[in-house]
């Protein structure tokens, strides 16, 4: 039986036969639903090539994975070198990348607290793994607390503190500033300190109240990515932080997403001016290669003892070699002084957008991570297809990822894009909406 939804694209012949090879070959939960099921031959620095030709601009860096483009010749060259004659695997063994991976590591996340590393292979579980850390070192303490909305991960634990309920009886979830929907806070004056901080610090000191020493750790994103790109203010992560420092509580930030210059500083806690007690790294980390750091306080790190965080490939030479490779292009190139040029473009853009469309109804982002909330799923569903259908009127599509929490385009193209290719882009969604617009009409 054929699956449902599968996405069939007139003058696109190669594309529509592997998507229903598609249908019947792999499993639909393997994937995110997209409006365009995009076929993807090959790729180039901020351009995807379609098996039909079609070019496209990529708004999505895969996951907010490519952060310095695809196939870029400087990165791709120095993780060939770090590659080289390197075994295949490292479960039982150290090698000297290893070593030089974690050493470089520490190095630049440049924290007092941030002193040894446990690998993982993918974001859900460096977080089982971060929170394993944790409860090992308090065992007495069963309580963990994740602000409500958070993702990381589908996986066990990582699932267990994902979103606004827990089937795990010991989660509990606190607020996360929302403020686009605040009753208490007009929109254009989010963040509002006065007005909106008791209420946070209030939350969680009725924790403390009803679970007196049995909190063990407090786990949080510096935004809401998958939410709908919820960006705080400064204050709330800093309120967390001091909190968990004069309680005990270990303080775990999820930087899956934001590592490695998302957000327009190398690590998101250095622009939030937090001091986290366990880091999680992924996604960015290795420019596309499978691979997790879990960094934190050596007695965190340390609490597990010979086997217990180990798994077949965590910390495998070719993650490691990314890992090298992927700093050596951040340390080469202007990467994080490109991100900001291009944010200030991006936001401009958007907002732009927010002004001449109706159903736009909020812009919200940082560096070069921003969230397009629509009027509906309906809409945002249909402004993927449009703007990926725009190569055929003008030579050039725009690769978007599936709407986030229904209705909210996530726009996250590589760092490395210029600002004349955020223009592009912008006046490619702009085509797109105007296309809404008239079918509205």
């Amino acid at each position: 039986m054929m699956r449902e939804r599968v996405v069939r694209i007139e003058g696109e012949p190669k594309s529509n036969e592997i998507r229903e090879k598609a249908a019947r070959l792999i499993a639909k939960g393997h994937k995110t639903y997209t409006p365009t099921q995009a076929v993807i031959e090959r790729a180039k620095g901020v351009y995807l090539w379609t098996v039909d030709g079609a070019k496209l601009l990529d708004f999505s860096s895969g996951v907010l994975v490519a952060n310095l483009g695809h196939n870029n010749d400087y990165f791709e060259m120095k993780f060939q070198e770090y590659c080289r004659e390197v075994p295949r695997n490292a479960y039982n063994m150290f090698t000297p990348l290893e070593i030089r991976a974690a050493e470089r590591l520490i190095e630049s996340l440049n924290s007092p607290k941030l002193q040894r590393v446990i690998w993982a292979a993918s974001g859900s579980e460096g977080v089982i793994k971060a929170i394993w850390c944790a409860q090992h070192r308090y065992p007495d303490r069963p309580i963990m607390l994740a602000t409500r909305g958070g993702f990381h991960g589908k996986k066990g634990l990582a699932g267990d503190v994902t979103g606004e309920s827990s089937p795990n009886p010991n989660v509990r979830f606190i607020s996360f500033p929302m403020c686009d929907y605040c009753d208490e806070v007009d929109p254009k004056d989010k963040g509002k300190e006065e007005v909106c901080r008791p209420k946070y610090e209030a939350e969680l000191e009725e924790l403390k109240r009803r679970y007196p020493g049995k909190i063990c750790l407090l786990i949080t994103e510096p935004y809401l990515g998958a939410k709908g790109s919820f960006h705080p203010p400064k204050w709330y992560l800093q309120l967390l932080n001091r909190w968990c420092e004069e309680n005990d509580v270990v303080f775990i930030l999820d930087e899956i997403q934001s590592c490695h210059g998302r957000t327009g500083e190398m690590y998101a806690f250095q622009k939030y001016g937090v001091q986290p007690d366990i880091i999680v790294l992924g996604k960015g980390i290795g420019n596309g290669e499978p691979v997790c750091a879990v960094v934190g306080r050596d007695d965190l790190i340390d609490s597990l003892d010979y086997g217990e965080g180990s798994d077949t490939f965590s910390g495998n030479p070719r993650a490691c070699a990314a890992i090298l490779a992927t700093l050596d292009t951040f340390e080469k190139f202007p990467i994080l002084e490109n991100c900001r040029r291009a944010s200030k473009v991006m936001e401009e853009g958007l907002n732009s957008l927010r002004e001449e469309f109706d159903f736009v109804k909020f812009v919200r982002g940082e560096g070069l991570v921003w969230g397009v909330e629509m009027e509906s799923d309906e809409i945002a569903n249909e402004a993927v297809l449009r703007c990926y259908l725009q190569y055929k009127s003008g030579g050039l599509g725009l690769h978007m990822m599936g709407p986030l929490a229904g209705k909210v385009l996530r726009v996250a193209p590589p760092l490395v894009i210029t600002e004349d290719e955020v223009r592009t882009g912008i006046e490619l969604m702009r085509r797109a909406f105007r296309e809404i617009e008239r079918n509205r009409g």
